[in-house]
């Protein structure tokens, strides 16, 4: 067990408040899955801004599905611009087994890893009785049991370091499920729960293991939306009570902190940054969809 840390005095606390030290992820390496798009790769290049070294995990084959081939390289550019450190870590993470690979890479490229962002997942857009059984085991795989792989093969680590803090992004259906996406709300429930559970069991160890769920946020994954202006407006008017889609970049300021020593006594935590849209409201439109892999 940790001891706890004696009463700061009154200069200590103030230097304590200043955002650059308790915001500063100097020296820290950090894992972020899915970082090739959407809110994973803002959430990277934020960590990266605040001195993180970061390994990128991407799938390349979803990247060019998706029509977004080059991704992961664009995302490592912008940190190398502003002077960051990034290393590419490919690995389709809907493999059996790609989880631990993953854990192996990062540890040969920076020699451990003490935060992880896990932000890769799958929706399929279809009601309950319609999903297949592939489908449903696609989804298992990637949005639930590579996060079990992922947290069975780095928790140990992190425990022997005396530190770690590990970040799932989940979703507003955690608490408001949608019929159109029903495995995709099942396993973001299961992963959140997961989170709650081992929060406790990691504690003793410097380990704070958090969840941040967004809501209807503007990204290439609900592109489809906004092929229909007059759709994507209604869809948006009724997706929160702010009336409008949040943006990536509005996200990171939530997983900075949850991955930062600011929030060094929280965990087991789920913040929504939803524009509201976590409270029982009108939802989204059920009109079918197509799958993919992305992040967040």
């Amino acid at each position: 067990m940790h001891e706890i840390p004696r009463t700061l005095t009154t200069d200590e606390r103030m230097n304590s408040l200043k955002a650059q030290d308790i915001f500063s992820l100097k020296g820290r390496r950090a894992l972020i899955t899915g970082a090739s798009r959407g809110i994973a790769a803002a959430i990277a290049e934020t960590l990266a801004t605040n001195g993180a070294v970061v390994g990128i995990n991407y799938s390349a084959g979803a990247d060019a599905a998706a029509g977004l081939a080059g991704a992961a390289e664009a995302v490592e550019r912008r940190i190398a611009a502003f002077g960051g450190t990034a290393h590419l870590l490919e690995e389709d993470m809907l493999q059996p087994g790609a989880a631990s690979r993953l854990v192996a890479r990062m540890e040969d490229a920076f020699g451990g890893c003490d935060i992880l962002v896990v932000s890769a997942s799958m929706q399929v857009h279809r009601s309950f009785l319609d999903m297949s059984l592939e489908d449903t085991l696609r989804q298992l795989q990637l949005n639930f049991l590579s996060t079990v792989e992922l947290l069975q093969a780095l928790l140990p680590m992190m425990k022997a370091r005396g530190y770690g803090r590990v970040l799932t992004i989940g979703s507003v259906q955690e608490a408001a499920p949608s019929p159109e996406m029903p495995i995709y709300a099942a396993t973001k429930a299961a992963q959140v729960n997961l989170v709650r559970t081992l929060a406790v069991e990691f504690a003793p160890f410097g380990i704070t293991l958090n969840n941040l769920a967004p809501g209807l946020v503007q990204t290439d994954r609900n592109a489809f939306r906004r092929l229909d202006p007059q759709h994507w407006a209604e869809n948006v008017r009724l997706a929160n009570p702010m009336g409008r889609a949040g943006l990536p970049e509005e996200m990171v300021g939530a997983a900075l902190y949850l991955c930062s020593d600011a929030a060094a006594f929280v965990t087991g935590a789920t913040l929504f940054v939803t524009g509201g849209g976590h409270i029982p409201q009108p939802g989204y439109d059920t009109a079918p969809a197509t799958t993919q892999q992305a992040a967040g």
